[in-house]
């Protein structure tokens, strides 16, 4: 699992993680309070918030023949949620 901070301009919630889900056009589940979607590539990302940060946890397709796309797709995909490009996530991470 893992966790994202989130600009503080950006009011996350799961109705946030859906809209961004839908404009990818992906399908998706809510189980309790956490959202279960996949990727070509991801078997399985499942997403959820405390209203300040974003946890995800994955399962990567060991079999896909792409992995460049699946993580282009996922870092733009985590940007969208956070506010945060991959570069700035690791600057963050790293401190």
């Amino acid at each position: 699992m893992r966790t994202y901070p989130v600009k503080k301009t950006i009011k996350i919630s799961n109705s946030t993680i859906i809209d961004v889900l839908k404009s990818y056009n992906m399908d998706f589940k809510e189980e309790d309070s956490h959202i279960v979607s996949s990727y070509p590539g991801i078997t399985k990302v499942e997403l959820w918030t405390d209203g300040k940060k974003l946890y995800v946890d994955t399962e990567t397709d060991m079999q896909y023949k792409n992995p460049g796309e699946t993580i282009k797709f996922f870092n733009d995909f985590i940007e969208k949620l956070t506010g945060y490009t991959s570069k700035e996530r690791k600057k963050l991470m790293s401190k």
